[in-house]
């Protein structure tokens, strides 16, 4: 099974996740591809999402071959679970305010409550990889510490 591993400096957050490859290929792939970089982006904690560490992705910061290609849905929910990693791939020109270009957007859930309300409606986000159990409480006590700070960097990269 292929792994990627989540880090942020200031809260010393170092998390391990499975990606999904048989459930979620094309949004796995996409998160191994940009761990092979060794990529590092701005991050958020979730306005409308519930408990999430969102990794907002225009078109702009990606490499063209990652940001050229929609992603289809796959293993798809409008309520990511404790633990899940998401992908959500949106379609140039169809969300209004969105950056040019194809968006997405990374989550990292790390409580109960996740949902996939935001300001202009309902998205469903694809289910690609799941933070290992033993990673679980760190990952939600580093979050929670990014939460009180404010934005950081988040960097990914292959586990191990």
């Amino acid at each position: 099974m292929r792994q990627i591993c989540f880090k942020e400096t200031g809260s010393s957050m170092s998390v391990t996740c499975d990606l999904l490859d048989e459930r979620a290929p094309q949004s796995a792939e996409f998160l191994w591809q940009l761990a092979q970089r060794k990529s590092s982006f701005d991050a958020i904690h979730a306005m409308w999402t519930g408990p999430e560490l969102s990794c907002p992705l225009p078109a702009s910061v990606l490499p063209d071959e990652l940001s050229q290609n929609v992603i289809p849905t796959e293993n798809a929910t409008s309520y990511p679970e404790i633990g899940n990693i998401v992908l959500a791939s949106i379609a140039e020109g169809t969300v209004e305010g969105l950056p040019p270009g194809n968006f997405f957007d990374i989550g990292i859930f790390y409580g109960e409550g996740g949902r996939m309300l935001m300001p202009f409606g309902w998205i469903e986000v694809n289910v690609c990889a799941r933070i290992v159990a033993s990673d679980l409480e760190h990952a939600k006590s580093c979050i929670n510490a990014i939460r009180q700070t404010g934005a950081c960097t988040l960097s990914i990269e292959p586990a191990g």
